[in-house]
C-alpha cells in the first residue's frame, strides 16, 4: 500500500497508485450528505500507518491498553492479521495452507480495499485540518475534519473518535461542514439565534472572574484548532455549550496584554465564522497538486 519508509520517519510515503485511489475515494458520489466510509480501531489505524511512524491523531484506547512498545507491536500485529483474515487487507506473503507452496521471495506487499487505502492517504494529504476536541462529563471526544479544495468546491473527510478508540470516517461536502461541526460542539442543542454582548477579561485574571464562574457550568467545552498544510501557527478558539447558548472565547494579544474575549454566538454567526475558516484554508494555486 505504501512505499518502503525510512526507519524512524515521521510519516508514511505514498505511491502514485495510492494517491489515485485516494482521489477516487474523495470524489466518490455521496448517497447522503454525510456518508460513512469505514470504522477502524486505534490498533488498526496504527497498523495501516506503520508502528514506526508518528501517529497522526491520538490513539486513546491503545495508549491506555498497550503502554510498552512491545505491547503496541503485539496489538498492531494482531490488528493487521485480523484485517487480513477479513479480506480487507491482502499480503503477498500469505499462502493457501491447503496447498504445498513455497512462500514468495519478493518483499512483502500490502494491498488494502479502496476505503482503507484512500483513508490512509487522505488523512495525511489534506489542504488543512480542523481539529475539535470536545470535553463533557462523559469524557473527551475528537473530530478531525480534513479539508480538500477540489474542482472549485470543498470535500471533507471527517474522523470522529473517543476514548474507546473506534475511529469513524465520513465523507461530506464542504457546505455541510459548519452544520456538522456545530452539532458536534453543541450536543445539547443550546445555541441561540441571537449574538450576545462580548465580555473582555484580562487573561491573567480570568480564572477568578465572574465570567469564568458563569461558564463553569458549560455542558461541553470544545477547543478548535485550524492547521494548514504548508505553514503558519495554528489558529484557535474555544466554544462552550451551555443550556442557553454557545459562547465563543478567543484570546487577544499575548503576555501581560492578553485578554479573553467571550460572548454568546448565534447559529448564523458561528456558521459564517466556520465557513470563513474553511475558505481561508484554500491553498495557493499549485500546478503540481492533485485535482
Amino acid at each position: 500500500m505504501t512505499s518502503a519508509p525510512q526507519q524512524g520517519s515521521s510519516a508514511p510515503s505514498f505511491s502514485a497508485d495510492d494517491v489515485r485511489i485516494a482521489t477516487e475515494l474523495l470524489s466518490r458520489p455521496l448517497t447522503e450528505p454525510v456518508t460513512e466510509i469505514v470504522t477502524l480501531t486505534d490498533e488498526e489505524l496504527t497498523a495501516l500507518d506503520g508502528l514506526q511512524h508518528e501517529s497522526l491523531t491520538p490513539t486513546p484506547w491503545l495508549s491506555e491498553s498497550a503502554v510498552q512498545q512491545a505491547d503496541r507491536a503485539l496489538a498492531t500485529s494482531a490488528a493487521m492479521r485480523s484485517m487480513m483474515a477479513r479480506g480487507i487487507v491482502a499480503s503477498s506473503t500469505v499462502v493457501d495452507p491447503r496447498r504445498y507452496e513455497e512462500g514468495s521471495h519478493e518483499p512483502a506487499r500490502m494491498l488494502a480495499v479502496p476505503e482503507l487505502q484512500g483513508v490512509a492517504v487522505l488523512r495525511r494529504t489534506s489542504d488543512a485540518v480542523i481539529i475539535a476536541e470536545r470535553r463533557t462529563e462523559r469524557g473527551t471526544a475528537y473530530g478531525y475534519f480534513y479539508v480538500f479544495h477540489v474542482d472549485g468546491g470543498v470535500r471533507v473527510l471527517w474522523e470522529a473518535f473517543d476514548a474507546d478508540g473506534f475511529h469513524l470516517f465520513f465523507l461530506l461536502e464542504g457546505d455541510v461542514l459548519a452544520e456538522q461541526l456545530i452539532a458536534f460542539v453543541d450536543p445539547i442543542g443550546g445555541i441561540g439565534e441571537a449574538d450576545g454582548e462580548v465580555e473582555e477579561v484580562p487573561a491573567a485574571q480570568f480564572g477568578e472572574s465572574p465570567t469564568a464562574a458563569r461558564l463553569a457550568g458549560a455542558r461541553a467545552v470544545t477547543t478548535v484548532l485550524v492547521l494548514h498544510r504548508e505553514a503558519g501557527d495554528p489558529a484557535g478558539f474555544t466554544l462552550l455549550a451551555t443550556p442557553e447558548a454557545v459562547e465563543l472565547m478567543e484570546t487577544d494579544a499575548e503576555g501581560d496584554e492578553a485578554v479573553q474575549r467571550v460572548g454568546a454566538v448565534s447559529r448564523q454567526s458561528l456558521t459564517a465564522i466556520l465557513e470563513d475558516v474553511v475558505a481561508g484554508t484554500a491553498p495557493e494555486a499549485d500546478p503540481a497538486a492533485p485535482q
